[in-house]
């Protein structure tokens, strides 16, 4: 189990990310990309912020990560589902970049929400991915397409909450508190190690067996981030 920055990063992620539209948007298109695909696996899953709603839509979900506290949020959030819901969603200890043993294949989704970024060896994750979906089976990745300009996302989003009236003191404190960190995340080069165009990574999936493009823009985070879906 990893102790890293992520562990500073769970007291504040549930809170902002949860309020967050430009996440909330990208979710969204998760959502959509995931519809009518019954077994999804979240590599990664972090505190379970995708996990839950797929859960909820009625999906069998497997999600795992390594670092304790985000993934002790993951279990809370999941203890926190009705008992049949339960049944339905598995939350592991493990590495994206060799899946663990309990991750069944014939998968009909991998999502890699914001996980590449922090893997020097991407190829092993998406061959990962490859070996764990059934054909016809898709990959939804997400990431930062350069170091993020931290700066534009929390003014854009700041500039939405007021408009919304969402701007009130425990938000603000929260803020405070996961910009500090996320600053010295996108700032540290051991930490942010690996970032993708959209038709990079395309081309790099293609390479790597997959076949069908479902989709791949740079909309999300105000432009800051990828947004990639392929078929296997």
């Amino acid at each position: 189990m990893v102790d890293n920055i992520w562990t500073e990063f769970a007291r504040s992620y549930d809170v902002i990310c949860s309020q967050l539209n430009c996440y909330q948007r990208m979710v969204a298109k998760v959502l959509r990309d995931t519809e009518g695909r019954r077994y999804v696996i979240d590599a990664g899953c972090g505190t379970g912020l995708v996990s839950q709603p797929l859960v909820e839509r009625g999906h069998t979900v497997v999600g795992f990560d390594n670092n304790l506290a985000m993934l002790g949020l993951a279990m809370v959030r999941q203890a926190g589902m009705p008992e049949e819901a339960r049944r339905w969603w598995k939350v592991l200890e493990g590495d994206v970049r060799s899946f663990p043993p309990g991750v069944p294949g014939e998968a009909d989704a991998v999502v890699l929400n914001n996980v590449l970024f922090y893997v020097r060896e991407p190829e092993l994750v998406l061959r990962q991915c490859f070996e764990h979906l059934k054909p016809g089976g898709v990959v939804i990745a997400t990431g930062p397409r350069q170091r993020p300009d931290l700066h534009k996302v929390m003014v854009r989003s700041i500039e939405e909450w007021k408009a919304e009236g969402r701007w009130d003191e425990a938000l603000r404190a929260a803020a405070a508190y996961h910009v500090d960190v996320t600053r010295r995340l996108v700032t540290d080069p051991t930490e942010m190690v690996t970032f993708f165009e959209p038709d990079v990574l395309v081309d790099t999936l293609r390479r790597l067996g997959f076949s069908r493009v479902l989709a791949a823009d740079s909309e999300d985070y105000y432009g800051e981030n990828f947004y990639v879906c392929v078929a296997r």
